[in-house]
């Protein structure tokens, strides 16, 4: 009884080290930060409703392509207002955008919507 009690224990243990191991290699990379950078995708999760709300992200993107923009502070801003509300991630992602260039020394001025 007690060698399956161990074997047990063993088993989770490693499943364990594997399950947080492959979770490691799978958060360590941007790559999928890099795919929503596309402007459809980035639309909808910023759930983009108007005309001016659609400029505004094409204007961003733009400023990326530039290279007036880091795309470290564009990821960084998405990511950030992904974790909030549905209907505020706009915002939220515009707040983010300005506090992270006037921090980085970057003086950019966005389009309003």
């Amino acid at each position: 009884m007690k060698i399956t009690e161990v074997m047990g224990r063993r088993a989770f243990i490693a499943r364990a080290v594997a399950f947080v191991g492959s979770g490691v290699l799978l958060l360590s990379r941007d790559v999928g930060a890099e795919e929503a950078l596309d402007p459809a995708t980035l639309k909808s999760q910023l759930c983009v409703k108007t005309k001016l709300e659609e400029a505004f992200v094409d204007d961003v993107l733009d400023k990326v392509d530039e290279g007036l923009l880091p795309r470290k502070i564009l990821i960084a801003a998405y990511r950030y207002a992904l974790k909030k509300s549905r209907s505020q991630r706009l915002i939220f992602f515009k707040d983010c955008l300005e506090t992270l260039s006037k921090r980085a020394g970057i003086k950019i001025e966005f389009k309003k919507f």
